[in-house]
């Protein structure tokens, strides 16, 4: 083998054996929670069902409004967390929420510390 070669690949191959702290999650490594505001918990029950006025008046204006297919992604955030909600013909289907590093965390605190927080657009 060459050498420069040989060292190229060595590098490449110890570049692997550094560990640092990892910035995001695939594994469903479940995140904290932290708000300076958190307000009350709102439960995905609660959420579920809502129309778009209700969600508004919730949560405020969606940072995103994002249409996939059928399927609308409402994305709103506070000062500890993102809250997604997906919403399919007028009504709320589903809610699901991440930390500032978009490790899952519980939805119900996160939608509290939203709707604690929202601001107008």
């Amino acid at each position: 083998m060459i050498p420069a070669l040989r060292w190229a690949l060595a590098a490449f191959l110890l570049a692997g054996c550094v560990e640092s702290a990892p910035q995001y999650s695939l594994t469903g490594e479940t995140g904290v929670f932290r708000s300076a505001n958190p307000g009350r918990a709102i439960p995905v029950s609660q959420i579920k069902g809502m129309d778009e006025r209700q969600l508004a008046a919730t949560f405020g204006p969606p940072k995103l409004d994002r249409r996939d297919a059928s399927t609308r992604v409402l994305r709103y955030s506070s000062d500890g967390c993102v809250l997604f909600v997906y919403v399919s013909g007028t009504q709320a289907q589903y809610a699901d929420a991440y930390d500032p590093q978009m490790r899952p965390i519980p939805t119900d605190q996160c939608a509290g510390s939203v709707a604690a927080q929202k601001r107008s657009a």
